[in-house]
């Protein structure tokens, strides 16, 4: 009897022994494993990495940047179909266990014996949100140890609405989503909180495997799980066996993968460049930022097709030899072989941009030709040249003679822009002897006329009186930024500039003389709305309001009854302005004009510098796409004319002298001055002295 009493004592003290050494072990290795596992305070701000989203001016989603194509979803905006979903099918046992399922464990491991293998897993949601946010997908002992403290952890410092809210945001559900916005967008275009039942439980299938039973891959196995989903639903109380065999029988529906190049790819590419220049990569795709852009996503829609749709029809007509769509390997050239174009639109008051085509195709090229691309602007380029004469002094009546000019050589003066990277210099030796397009002269020509026929001889004689270097100070006054070579081929636009300054430098003529930057964002927000960044304008007056409406009107000539009358053939009524560009041999093609609330600029041509073709000016190539797009901008927008500012006088001149009509002028018309620069003698048309106050000649040079 003592001796069985002995070996009680001495079982029992062994068993305590074993037992304080199995809990000294096990909470040695708790505490060792759980100086790897984040603390408390950082579980209580669990976020799940997001990426930004982007909005055009009206608040519509025009794109998303991210690693992780996420959207984060309250609960209550999670279709409760889903919710009891994801619950039948991977927890049924959530809103009862404290982080993890005992008896899911012990049922698991009975399975998993009898089969020889791991059949049944056990990991309850809240231990996969904790695998997903903190650990890796490693199987082991560790890792499972590690799953489960951390799932405690969660427990104790989340609700149960909370963690599976967390859940529904974190898990992926393949395609590139994550979180179920980002599946039910990516499948159904549709929000989450709008799933039905049937789409629903085939979302709720998809984590187990997501890419082997993909819908789009796998439709067959899709419906299998589908179908297993609501047996689970139907187990767990959630639905009822008629809901189930309804739903079962409806076809998945899922869209087809999307992989055209969204609308307006370069201005989205610009913003994007933008942003990491100021906040870096990880804060776009993963910081969850909000950026609201001044893009009109409709206008821009309009944009990208019209002038695909012109560019194409040129393509056609004139039987290019190489097609965009056409068999070719980019790898192996140095540009792309077909022809390119760009469109650039901004708001006049605001300098927002409301539609940017920096190419036809971003998947063929992503650059962008809008804002990176140098081009010779030709006769676009004469406005910086009226604009600089009319400043200092001259009128739209003046007139200039139109004839025959040889230019003597003066040496390094003579130094044109090349079609290459370097400048060309010519000879001393070498003479100018410039030429109108037409190859005709006009005679004695109001400077109004000479602009609105894009007559080239009047504006090199301007050009020279003001003075190359007045006319590149203007241009850079208004916005061009590019070097300008002081020389008297800059009033054809020798020099070489961006639709970008072009657009922005037309933008002061249609703003009263005031520059604005055209700038993509409006304001940048953080993921919980705070905002980070708001767009400050910065202006200021290039050239007086009174300079800016004289060679506004001017310009409206040029619309109205000049090298730019197609656009009133082809229906644009409201009151605008422009300029058409052509350079020698068609290599470039321009049209930049404005009306009193937008400016829009189109350019095409070939990025080796190809010519486009004979005749092929800016009148036949970029109007028409002009002329559309700005039809599309306008169609909710009143007529409005210019506003003449303080200062801007009305006088009756003679056509053919720019004088003061009298009685005996065959042709009379309504002219604007810059107050104290009108004519103030009447018209002496049969007089001997017919010469009108400013007029000159070549005896001028």
């Amino acid at each position: 009897m003592f001796a069985d009493a002995a070996m009680l004592k001495n079982w029992l003290l062994t068993f305590a022994v074993v037992l304080v050494a199995i809990t000294l072990i096990l909470v040695g290795t708790i505490l060792a494993l759980s100086r790897d596992l984040p603390a408390p305070s950082l579980l209580e701000s669990i976020e799940p990495t997001v990426g930004t989203t982007v909005y055009d001016r009206h608040g519509e989603i025009i794109h998303e940047f991210f690693r992780e194509n996420r959207v984060v979803v309250g609960l209550g905006r999670v279709s409760p179909h889903l919710v009891n979903a994801i619950i039948a099918t991977e927890d049924r046992e959530f809103r009862q266990h404290w982080g993890i399922d005992v008896y899911a464990i012990l049922r698991a491991t009975i399975t998993n014996v009898r089969a020889g293998r791991v059949v049944q897993g056990a990991s309850t949601i809240t231990q996969q949100l904790a695998r997903s946010l903190f650990l890796t997908p490693e199987i082991s002992l560790t890792r499972k140890l590690k799953e489960a403290l951390l799932a405690l952890r969660i427990e104790q410092t989340y609700s149960k609405d909370r963690i599976i809210e967390l859940y529904l945001n974190q898990i992926y559900f393949g395609g590139g989503a994550y979180g179920v916005e980002a599946a039910a967008q990516s499948l159904y275009k549709i929000p989450a909180s709008e799933l039905g039942l049937a789409q629903a439980a085939l979302i709720a299938g998809l984590p187990k495997n997501p890419s082997g039973y993909s819908p789009r891959r796998h439709p067959e196995r899709a419906e299998f799980r589908r179908s297993l989903v609501l047996s689970m639903m139907v187990d767990d109380g959630a639905i009822t066996a008629d809901e189930a065999a309804v739903a079962d029988t409806t076809a998945l529906g899922v869209l087809e993968r999307d992989t055209d190049t969204p609308a307006g790819a370069h201005f989205i590419e610009h913003v994007r460049r933008e942003v990491i220049a100021d906040y870096g990569a990880e804060m776009l795709y993963a910081g969850g930022l909000r950026i609201h852009t001044t893009l009109d996503a409709e206008l821009q829609e309009a944009a990208d097709r019209l002038l695909e749709e012109r560019f194409s029809a040129l393509e056609n007509d004139y039987d290019f030899p190489i097609k965009r769509g056409d068999d070719f390997d980019l790898d192996t050239l140095a540009h792309v072989p077909y022809i390119e174009g760009a469109l650039l639109a901004v708001d006049v008051s605001t300098g927002g941009i409301l539609a940017m085509v920096g190419g036809r195709d971003f998947k063929d090229s992503q650059f962008n030709r809008a804002t990176q691309a140098p081009r010779q602007p030709g006769s676009g380029f004469k406005p910086f040249v009226y604009t600089a004469a009319i400043d200092n002094g001259f009128t739209a009546a003046d007139t200039i003679m139109d004839a025959p000019i040889l230019i003597p050589s003066a040496g390094p003066m003579w130094k044109l822009e090349g079609l290459a990277d370097e400048d060309v210099t010519i000879e001393e030796t070498t003479d100018w002897m410039p030429e109108n397009y037409s190859r005709e002269f006009h005679g004695t020509v109001r400077l109004r006329h000479a602009l609105k026929r894009s007559i080239n001889i009047p504006a090199i004689k301007l050009g020279i009186i003001v003075g190359p270097d007045q006319v590149a100070r203007y241009a850079h006054d208004m916005g061009i930024t590019s070097r300008l070579a002081e020389v008297y081929s800059l009033a054809l636009g020798s020099g070489e500039v961006t639709l970008f300054d072009m657009v922005k430098a037309y933008g002061v003529l249609a703003n009263q003389g005031t520059r604005l930057e055209p700038y993509a964002v409006e304001r940048i927000e953080d993921r919980n709305g705070r905002v980070l960044t708001t767009h400050m304008a910065s202006s200021y007056e290039a050239i007086s309001p009174a300079t800016a409406y004289v060679v506004t009107s001017m310009l409206e000539s040029v619309i109205n009854s000049g090298t730019g009358w197609a656009a009133r053939a082809w229906g644009f009524s409201h009151p605008a302005a422009g300029k058409t560009g052509t350079t020698n041999d068609c290599t470039d093609a321009w049209f930049v004009g404005f009306t009193p609330s937008v400016v829009c600029g189109v350019w095409g041509g070939f990025d080796d510098r190809r010519s486009i073709g004979n005749k092929m000016t800016g009148a036949k190539v970029a109007l028409p796409v002009w002329t559309e797009f700005m039809k599309a901008a306008h169609v909710d927008l009143p007529k409005t004319a210019f506003e003449a500012p303080p200062g801007v006088i009305t006088r009756r001149i003679c056509a053919r002298t720019g004088e003061l009509a009298g009685s005996d002028c065959e042709e009379t018309l309504n002219e604007i001055f810059i107050q104290g620069s009108e004519p103030v003698r009447q018209c002496r048309a049969h007089s001997p002295d017919r010469r009108s106050r400013r007029a000159f000649g070549p005896e001028r040079l």
